[in-house]
């Protein structure tokens, strides 16, 4: 029986690319448990009342929410995972104690004819803080750890044969793939916002920033083909050419993992963003919502640099017949990729070309925007798009978000919001979710009723978060303004001797706000 979905990519040969790509998924596991992430997208959020200081990383201008009063973000964390090839079902879970997952119940195969792709991505976001300085620039500061894993492009007919040893073209057919590959990268950054309003009064809001932040890499493994083709005879292989790139971090292979190290270099990053708010010929004494808003941003511009351990490089795959066993890793590798590409080399299966003392992974690029209307009674209803701007470049397959088109109504009442996001990702797949706005905390999935329903799923996803905004108190001190016969009123703040009969005082005009009858008096 085949296994839920694993990508199996045959490069150099499969159980070669099979084995690099378990070190992947694992890499990117153990990264996220030892900083105990549960769940990367925040996908159906807006900035909420109480802090926008977590969504600094989607959108730097939103920093300027903080122009009314300081912001802080004690966590957030969200992740999401899918693919394109294999669908599950919430029964899947009965199997945790021990059971065996069922083909066409547990999970099952998807139709189609798309290119075979898998994703996940986690992402928790550590204390961060946003303030004003003297109202004209806002500034904000955040840590942040992320782990992102995407591969595949293995067309759907290869993949049929290569996850289906019943396929009838599995043993004695060559198999072909080209432009196929994986990547994991985990790696932190130490960001500073920078924000200024271009905009700001009663009818227009319109805010620009920037995010300038210090990456911080920890590991990094990637393999690509151009292309590469096979065959297979029961337990051997009858030849494999082609060609690979392989590179990775020391902490990476089986023998040496430790996430706690870091493998990586140091490196620049950017974000980029604006956002218009509109208002519309509204009174000016009456505090509302605006009536729509627009925000757009460019994110993770830039790359991490890593020094390629042993064996990293570029490979030409000349292989022919030999024992699967043979290609697989062994005890004598000691669980180490150097040891077991230097063993491939020596009995001529491949030949490095070109070592890799030092490469570069680049961030997930993204192109965001979102959308926010204003319905009134209280209910919106936000559009949100993301759209990835990475992939392969020939050498490296550079790891990148999933693209989505999301829309999300919601009921908003302040400090309870409650939103149902209905989301596209890979604008194919539809889920509907759920998130839950309570104060300053807020979790939600954009996924989480279908797979609550019984619905098969591909992609799931779960955030959470917990930020506050110090609200300054906008109660004025209402003084009577009268001809001065009031005690409460002006009369008692002018000098007893100078009182006289109070006459000629004068009531200013009830349309001021705040202390604007400072000036009137002026």
């Amino acid at each position: 029986m085949p296994r839920p979905f694993c990508i199996r990519i045959s490069i150099p040969l499969k159980e070669l690319r099979l084995s690099m790509l378990r070190r992947i998924t694992t890499a990117c596991v153990l990264s996220l448990l030892c900083h105990q992430a549960i769940a990367q997208q925040f996908i159906g959020m807006t900035p909420l009342n109480y802090s926008a200081a977590h969504m600094l990383p989607v959108n730097p201008a939103w920093v300027n929410n903080a122009r009314t009063a300081p912001e802080v973000n004690l966590f957030a964390g969200n992740a999401l995972a899918g693919n394109n090839a294999y669908f599950v079902n919430a029964s899947i879970l009965s199997t945790l104690n021990g059971g065996e997952a069922k083909e066409d119940k547990d999970y099952g195969r998807l139709d189609g004819k798309r290119n075979v792709k898998a994703w996940a991505n986690a992402d928790v976001m550590g204390p961060a803080a946003s303030f004003t300085y003297k109202g004209q620039y806002q500034f904000g500061v955040y840590t942040r750890f992320r782990a992102v894993v995407s591969g595949g492009n293995v067309s759907k007919p290869n993949f049929d044969i290569v996850s289906n040893d019943k396929h009838p073209q599995f043993f004695n057919h060559t198999l072909s793939y080209d432009n196929v590959g994986a990547v994991a990268h985990a790696f932190g950054e130490v960001g500073i916002s920078v924000g200024k309003m271009l905009r700001d009064d009663d009818y227009i809001k319109v805010g620009v920033g920037a995010n300038i932040k210090y990456l911080i890499g920890y590991a990094a493994i990637n393999a690509y083909t151009n292309s590469v083709s096979y065959q297979r005879l029961s337990d051997s292989l009858i030849f494999a050419n082609g060609d690979a790139t392989l590179l990775y971090t020391y902490n990476t292979s089986p023998g040496s993992i430790d996430p706690a190290t870091r493998a990586g270099r140091g490196g620049l990053g950017l974000d980029i963003g604006f956002f218009y708010e509109y208002y519309g010929n509204v009174d000016p004494n009456v505090k509302i919502p605006y009536k729509f808003s627009i925000a757009a941003s460019i994110t993770d511009i830039g790359s991490v640099g890593y020094v390629g351990d042993a064996g990293s490089g570029t490979y030409n795959v000349t292989g022919y017949k030999a024992p699967i066993n043979t290609v697989e890793l062994q005890d004598n590798d000691n669980n180490e990729f150097y040891n077991y590409l230097g063993r491939l080399s020596n009995i001529g299966y491949i030949r490095q070309t070109e070592a890799a003392e030092k490469f570069r992974i680049g961030l997930p690029t993204a192109f965001r925007l979102n959308t926010d209307w204003n319905l009134g009674s209280k209910i919106y209803v936000s559009v949100n798009t993301l759209v990835n701007l990475r992939g392969h470049n020939g050498e490296v397959f550079n790891p990148g978000y999933a693209s989505y088109l999301n829309i999300t109504p919601r009921i908003d009442l302040k400090a309870f919001k409650i939103g149902l996001p209905i989301t596209m990702v890979k604008y194919r797949t539809m889920n509907l979710g759920a998130v839950l706005y309570m104060g300053p905390l807020f979790v939600g999935s954009s996924s989480i009723l279908t797979a609550a329903s019984g619905q098969n799923v591909q992609n799931f996803d779960v955030y959470a978060g917990l930020g506050w905004k110090f609200f300054k108190s906008n109660k004025i001190r209402e003084r009577a303004y009268d001809n001065g016969t009031n005690p409460e009123g002006i009369r008692r703040f002018i000098p007893r001797f100078l009182r006289g009969s109070g006459k000629g005082v004068d009531c200013p005009p009830q349309r001021f706000r705040n202390n604007e009858y400072k000036s009137y008096y002026k």
